[in-house]
């Protein structure tokens, strides 16, 4: 995963070769998201790649290009971020002011107590509950962001040793179908780096279904720095929005000036598969171009949590009155966790950004093996082009999956081609109610031909759903270690004994922590003279 454009961690890549090879390991799987614009990179990255792929089948080891980044669409997204998965707004209002259109929500949305100034014996006004009042949530007049209190979290692990919760909550009414920003300021002191902290929104169903979530990248001791927490209502028409500790142990962490409102237009997507309306509300259709400029963000980055929205310019002979009320209807994507969104599945443009970067990919490496990154798809079948296709969200995959694997053979018909797991697999992500995708991913599986591998990464199952995908053809390698301290990838062997395809297996570090890389694998495998894996892998 590093940045082989940087000499240091060609190096440390480089490094690695002779401990792999002494160890058994025979492949080194390249996911480094700078192979994707091989048509712009130096010739000195593409020399760095060369030399790697090279030097690695000195040791034995073969060089597997990661392609297809359907799940972690950041390389899509930064040739066109108007691909990106579109959630909808409908019939937002707005209203006409001096040749221009801005939101106008009704009614207003807000966060009672966010500002942390009532209290009384540490126990805050405005929320409907927070954890252990006096124990490891306090009332601080001393340290604040802005007026006379702010509150302070500290002796999380003491008041919580289980958990490690310490976490305020309120149920907040909100409009269905509309754009929401939550904001807080957060500070901390000696704050430990395992603990995280947490912006989450959640909608009220038995489970409390996530519809907008962020883990904060703070630092241990950091000044006050805002935060912020973009997301979609959807059929909601209430909320709870939660922020706080999860996990959390020593050191300090305050919260001030939470706030929440609705917002407009944010990242919004221009393609043909997310259509803009704008409309009075006697249901009169304005034409863009005539009533108003086009409509577009020039700040569109999807993965940027919050900026500015842009506002309505409306045009010199605009059939829109001053002071006239509208309904703007639009798409916008969605940042999940930190920094992850998706690509839609269905628009045309997408196929032609991914057989360009598996052909330059294939033109420069020319690899006997391919690694497609469908993975962790967590928003899907949200906008128009999706929902005129009448699929299920487990058929548009199907579909994709297909169409990408097809991609490969047509660019190098000879090369092997493997997959992540989840998404197919029925016993882990390949469901119904999975984060924001819009319906049932059941039947995802059935766009993979038996000959597609499978890089199975469900070790929490323990070998569970290995005799699932043996049956259906698939071979599979199990991507074990996961920078776990709990290793169980002798148990996960042991359930695939007999089973046919088992093919080996992979470490799987996203912490570039290569520390224990002969360790794992003597557990995996032992010596490199017991080693019996089938199909090359």
């Amino acid at each position: 995963m590093r940045d082989l454009s940087q000499a240091e961690n060609l190096t440390a890549a480089l490094d690695l070769l002779p401990r792999a090879q002494a160890a058994g390991y025979n492949a080194i799987v390249l996911s480094d998201s700078g192979l994707y614009r091989l048509d712009t990179a130096p010739d000195s990255y593409k020399a760095a790649l060369l030399r790697l792929q090279r030097e690695a089948e000195q040791h034995g080891l073969e060089l597997i290009p990661a392609v297809m980044p359907i799940g972690y669409s950041g390389s899509i997204l930064g040739r066109d971020p108007n691909l990106a998965e579109g959630l909808p707004v409908k019939d937002a209002p707005f209203i006409a002011r001096d040749g221009t259109a801005v939101l106008a929500p009704n009614p207003q949305v807000s966060l009672p107590g966010g500002d942390f100034e009532s209290v009384e014996d540490n126990r805050f006004a405005g929320w409907d509950w927070h954890d252990y009042p006096a124990q490891s949530t306090f009332a601080d007049h001393r340290v604040m962001h802005s007026g006379q209190t702010s509150v302070r979290m500290e002796h999380i692990d003491e008041a919580d040793p289980v958990h490690g919760h310490c976490r305020f909550m309120r149920a907040v009414k909100v409009s269905p179908y509309r754009q929401y920003h939550l904001s807080a300021w957060v500070k901390t002191e000696s704050f430990e780096r395992t603990s995280s902290a947490h912006m989450s929104v959640l909608a009220p169903t038995e489970k409390e279904r996530s519809i907008g979530s962020r883990t904060l990248s703070i630092g241990r001791t950091q000044d006050w720095t805002q935060y912020h927490l973009v997301f979609n209502s959807l059929d909601w028409d209430e909320v709870r929005v939660y922020i706080g500790t999860w996990g959390g142990k020593g050191g300090k962490i305050w919260w001030d000036d939470v706030k929440l409102q609705e917002i407009g237009l944010m990242n919004v997507l221009r393609r043909p598969g997310c259509p803009v309306s704008v409309s009075s509300e006697d249901g009169t259709i304005y034409q863009e171009g005539r009533d108003f400029t086009p409509i577009h963000d020039p700040r569109l980055r999807p993965w940027e949590t919050y900026h500015e929205p842009p506002i309505i310019s409306l045009t010199s002979d605009s059939r829109i009155a001053d002071g006239e009320r509208l309904r703007v209807s639009y798409y916008h994507p969605l940042v999940i966790h930190q920094w992850q969104v998706m690509c839609c599945l269905s628009e045309p443009k997408l196929y032609d950004i991914l057989r360009d970067q598996a052909e330059q990919v294939n033109d420069l490496l020319h690899p006997s093996t391919f690694f497609m990154q469908h993975d962790e798809i967590r928003v899907a079948n949200r906008d128009k082009i999706c929902q005129d296709r009448g699929l299920t969200p487990g058929q548009l995959l199907a579909d994709n999956v297909r169409r990408c694997a097809q991609i490969i053979r047509d660019i190098n018909p000879d090369a092997g081609v493997w997959v992540w797991s989840d998404m197919f697999d029925p016993m882990h992500n390949a469901r119904d109610g999975y984060y924001l995708v819009n319906g049932t991913l059941v039947g995802s599986w059935e766009g993979l031909t038996p000959d597609i591998g499978i890089v199975n990464w469900a070790n929490h199952l323990k070998g569970k759903n290995l005799q699932w995908f043996a049956e259906r053809g698939h071979e599979q390698i199990l991507a074990g270690y996961y920078d776990h301290e709990e290793w169980i990838i002798d148990e996960w062997l042991n359930a695939g004994e007999g089973l046919p395809g088992i093919g080996g297996a992979m470490y799987t570090t996203w912490e570039n922590d290569y520390s224990d890389l002969q360790q794992w694998a003597a557990l995996a495998w032992g010596t490199r003279d017991n080693i019996q894996l089938s199909g090359g892998q």
